[in-house]
């Protein structure tokens, strides 16, 4: 089983309105034989209010990200191609997958997502060891981003490699979901509604333990609405 992480820039002849529909609907409908899970996170209307949040050092960010599974890429990969005729251009990666926090996906399928799900492109600084990075994101940071955040819903995606030579050397792609007032309010995104003090402390953690391991200037956030489809 491999799971595939796909970037797509929208091609601009296109509407977002159809744009939508057709990753939400017709892409899985064409797939469905030969894919496990299909989910799309889409930059839309729904998390405007998250526009303080967008980090991008590539711009423009992506307006879409497709997480799909399949049982193996050599017999998929040719099917990628489905994306062409409505996206300007699209970046894929296969990644590995690691659940942290979990949700009842059952009551989010076929459906948006309650809050927003933010994704995290992140590239290795070259002054840290590959070995030494991973340690400290999943023994100390995973720990303090459970414990300082109003996440419901957290995968951590290490990839494996990536399948266009021009795209960014990412080495993982993060998933968190958050309440939807996390979009505008510090409190509430770092799990501190109506203590300023906890908020500073969370905050300090936070960075501080971020400051470890990821180059701020080779980063991707991305706020988008989430659409569970298989």
């Amino acid at each position: 089983m491999e799971k595939i992480a796909i970037q797509i820039w929208k091609n601009p002849n296109i509407d977002k309105e159809n744009f939508k529909k057709f990753l939400i609907n017709e892409v899985p409908h064409s797939l469905k034989d030969h894919i496990s899970s299909y989910q799309v996170n889409l930059v839309d209307e729904d998390v405007k209010d998250a526009a303080g949040l967008i980090q991008s050092c590539y711009p423009p960010s992506p307006n879409a990200i497709v997480f799909l599974k399949v049982k193996s890429l050599f017999h998929f990969e040719q099917r990628l191609s489905i994306f062409e005729s409505y996206a300007k251009k699209f970046f894929s990666y296969i990644i590995s997958e690691s659940k942290i926090i979990e949700a009842d996906d059952s009551k989010n399928l076929h459906r948006r997502t309650d809050g927003f799900s933010q994704i995290v492109f992140l590239e290795k600084p070259k002054n840290i060891e590959t070995f030494d990075w991973f340690d400290h994101w999943t023994h100390h940071h995973t720990e303090i981003a459970i414990e300082t955040q109003s996440n419901f819903i957290y995968t951590q995606n290490t990839v494996v490699r990536r399948l266009n030579k021009e795209s960014p050397n990412f080495v993982a792609i993060i998933e968190e979901c958050f309440p939807s007032e996390a979009m505008s309010d510090q409190e509430e995104f770092y799990a501190a509604k109506g203590n300023p003090t906890l908020l500073k402390k969370n905050v300090e953690i936070m960075m501080e333990s971020c400051s470890k391991f990821i180059d701020f200037s080779r980063i991707e956030v991305i706020p988008t609405s989430r659409y569970l489809v298989i």
